[in-house]
C-alpha cells in the first residue's frame, strides 16, 4: 500500500503543471494535447565565419493522454527527431486563432519521450568584427514572444530544467554571458549555463557580448533574511543613478513583500523600455522600480497563462501610483481574464484599470490591513508556481473572509457587459520598444 500511495504521490506531482495547461482540442483529425517537460539541453553555436547562430536542443518530456504533443518555436527547425524517428513540428492555429502553436505530426500513447529539434537564430543578433552580440530579449505585449522566438520550449504553464551550452567560433576576442542562470566557463567563448527548475518560457535573460562592451558595477546586497545577493548593472551609459536608485529600491522591496525571491539581480540599463525576468531586467531608470518588483510579481508568482498575465502589470501599475486607493467610482468593465483560455498575452488594460482594481481592493480592505499584506502572503505560498486568476481571487476571498465573485465578474471577466476595446496604451515607465529599438540594444 505505501508504495502505490508513494506512485500516486509522484504522478500526481509530474501531472501538476499540466493541469494548468490549456485544454486539449480537435483539429481535423488528430487531438492537439499539452505535455509537461522535464528538461531542455540546448547546444548554442555563434560562428562568425558564416554569421549564423545554430541550436541543437533536447528536450525530455512526458505526455499523459493520447494525442500530438504542442510545444512552441517560431522559428522553422531544419531538423525535427523523436526518438531518432524524423519528424515534423507544424503550425498549428490555437481554437479561435487566439495564437499558433507547433504540433508534433505523430500522434502518441501516454509516456515518456525524448525530442531532437535544430534551428537556426536569426532575431536579435548582431556579428560585428570583434565578435558577436546577443539576446534573448522578450515582451508578454506581443504573442509568441517568449523564448520560442529562439528555441524549441513549451508554454508558459509548464515548468522545466534548462542547460545551455554556448559557443562562440572563428573569433579569438574574448566573450563573456550577462544572464540569470549559473555561468560556467567552460573554456575561451565556451561556456555551460544552468537555470533552475522552476523557470518558464519568460524566465530566462540572456545576453551574449564581447568583453568590454558595457560599463559595468558589482555590489552584495544583504537581504532581509541574511543572504547575500550578488548585484551587477550595466549599461552603456552612467551607472550611479542605477546604482544609487537599485539600493533605494531593493529595500523598499523587500520591506512590503519579504526576501527579494532570486539569488542574484541582472540590470541592463538600456536608458529606454523595460522586460522583465527572474531576478534581471532591460530597463530605463524610470521603469526600474517597475521592473524589479515584477521578480515577485510575474517572475516570482508567475501566470500560467495570458489572462493571469493582468495581475502582476496591475500590482507593479498600482506601485507606480504610489499605492493610490480608488472608490468604485473610478473602476470600469474589463475583460482582463475574460479572454479565450488560449490567449498568450497580458491584456494592456492592466496598466489602468487593473491598477485602479488594485487600489480598489487596498480601499475595501484598508481596516483589515489593506493590500499589501495580502501579496505578500501570496508571494510567500505561491512563489515558483505558475498560477490562474481564479487562484488569485480565491486567495483574496480567504484571505479577506469576503465574497469577490461580483467585484471579478464585473471588472475583470466582464460577465454580462458591453465591454470597451482593450487599450493599446502602455504604463509610461514601461514603453513597448519597436525590434529596431530592441536590436539597436544589443
Amino acid at each position: 500500500m505505501k508504495v502505490f500511495l508513494v506512485i500516486l504521490f509522484f504522478m500526481a506531482s509530474a501531472q501538476a503543471s499540466v493541469l494548468k495547461a490549456p485544454p486539449s482540442f480537435e483539429l481535423k483529425n488528430k487531438t492537439v494535447v499539452f505535455v509537461d517537460v522535464k528538461t531542455i539541453a540546448s547546444k548554442i553555436k555563434y560562428d562568425l565565419d558564416s554569421s549564423s547562430v545554430s541550436v541543437e536542443s533536447v528536450i525530455k518530456f512526458e505526455q499523459f493522454s493520447e494525442g500530438n504533443p504542442a510545444f512552441d518555436l517560431t522559428p522553422d527547425a531544419s531538423l525535427v527527431s523523436l526518438q531518432g524517428e524524423k519528424l515534423k513540428l507544424e503550425n498549428t492555429s490555437l481554437p479561435n486563432n487566439t495564437s499558433t502553436v507547433r504540433v508534433l505530426n505523430k500522434n502518441l500513447k501516454p509516456g515518456v519521450y525524448e525530442l531532437r529539434v535544430i534551428n537556426q537564430i536569426t532575431k536579435n543578433v548582431r556579428f560585428i568584427s570583434e565578435g558577436v552580440k546577443s539576446a534573448f530579449w522578450m515582451s508578454d505585449l506581443s504573442d509568441r514572444r517568449y523564448l520560442e522566438q529562439y528555441l524549441p520550449v513549451n508554454l508558459e504553464y509548464d515548468q522545466y530544467k534548462m542547460d545551455f551550452e554556448v559557443e562562440v567560433l572563428g573569433t579569438s576576442k574574448e566573450h563573456q554571458i550577462r544572464t540569470n542562470g549559473e555561468v560556467t566557463e567552460v573554456a575561451k567563448n565556451k561556456f555551460s549555463v544552468s537555470y533552475p527548475e522552476y523557470f518558464t518560457a519568460s524566465s530566462i535573460f540572456f545576453h551574449l557580448m564581447p568583453v568590454g562592451s558595457f560599463n559595468e558595477e558589482s555590489f552584495t546586497y544583504k537581504s532581509i533574511d541574511g543572504r547575500e545577493i550578488p548585484v551587477t548593472i550595466y549599461s552603456a551609459g552612467s551607472l550611479s543613478r542605477y546604482l544609487s536608485q537599485t539600493k533605494k529600491i531593493l529595500p523598499e522591496l523587500e520591506a512590503d513583500y519579504g526576501p527579494f525571491p532570486h539569488n542574484s539581480v541582472t540590470i541592463y540599463g538600456a536608458g529606454s523600455g523595460g522586460m522583465e525576468y527572474c531576478g534581471a531586467t532591460i530597463t530605463s531608470l524610470s521603469a526600474l522600480g517597475h521592473e524589479l518588483i515584477h521578480s515577485y510579481f510575474a517572475r516570482g508568482i508567475m501566470p500560467a497563462r495570458g489572462n493571469a498575465g493582468w495581475v502582476d502589470e496591475a500590482i507593479a501599475s498600482w506601485r507606480d501610483s504610489g499605492y493610490r486607493q480608488y472608490s468604485t467610482r473610478s473602476l470600469s468593465t474589463s475583460r482582463m481574464a475574460g479572454h479565450s483560455v488560449y490567449r498568450r498575452t497580458t491584456d494592456r488594460n492592466a496598466y489602468s484599470k487593473g491598477a485602479r482594481f488594485m487600489g480598489f481592493l487596498d480601499s475595501k480592505f484598508s481596516d483589515a490591513g489593506g493590500l499589501r499584506p495580502f501579496l505578500k502572503k501570496f508571494k510567500e505560498d505561491r512563489l515558483f508556481k505558475p498560477f490562474l486568476t481564479k487562484e488569485f481571487q480565491t486567495d483574496l476571498e480567504k484571505h479577506f473572509g469576503e465574497d469577490l465573485t461580483q467585484e471579478f465578474s464585473k471588472y475583470i471577466y466582464g460577465s454580462g457587459k458591453i465591454l470597451s476595446r482593450e487599450e493599446h496604451g502602455h504604463n509610461p515607465f514601461h514603453p513597448k520598444l519597436t525590434e529596431k529599438e530592441l536590436f539597436d540594444l544589443l
